[in-house]
């Protein structure tokens, strides 16, 4: 197995085990497969990966992935404020947004960051023009994901991977 596949295989593996219930045999096993698979599918059908990653773009990777730790966290709260005391009241809503993000593995990237953060919930992707249908739970939530800082910096990866 290459350098960069182990890279991926352990920072998909820590990924798994910081969003598992808790850390057993049982749950170590399963991410270490779920992970291997993912390498390798990812290398057997994605070219990219034989491009070199710069320092850049991997502190921009690890930068992404401690800012979606601490939306998950920051939504969590939000979400027990809102059905705990419908502050604020619960408005589900369907919204429609362009983001701006060229790439498919950008658009498919924060799809998932979006699904994964409690409150929003990717329903589709226009692969046309790039635009996401997000179901959001109040309107603030709405608000924020329109100016969500993840955004910018799948924008940078994307930029990274140009070039």
């Amino acid at each position: 197995m290459g350098s960069k596949r182990v890279i991926l295989f352990l920072l998909l593996l820590a990924f798994w085990l910081t969003v598992s219930d808790s850390v057993d045999a049982q749950h170590l096993i399963i991410g270490a497969i779920l992970s291997l698979v993912t390498v390798s599918f990812w290398h057997v059908l994605n070219k990219r990966l034989s491009k070199t990653p710069i320092l850049g773009e991997l502190l921009l990777l690890c930068l992404c992935f401690v800012m979606i730790i601490g939306y998950i966290i920051q939504a969590n709260i939000s979400i027990a404020k809102t059905l705990l005391f419908s502050k604020p009241h619960v408005s589900p809503m369907v919204m429609e947004m362009e983001t701006g993000i060229q790439s498919n593995w950008g658009r498919v990237l924060l799809a998932a960051c979006i699904t994964i953060t409690p409150g929003t919930i990717t329903v589709d992707i226009n692969p046309d023009t790039g635009r996401l249908v997000v179901h959001v739970l109040t309107r603030e939530n709405a608000v924020d994901l329109l100016h969500w800082r993840m955004i910018d910096k799948i924008r940078d990866l994307e930029t990274y991977r140009q070039n």
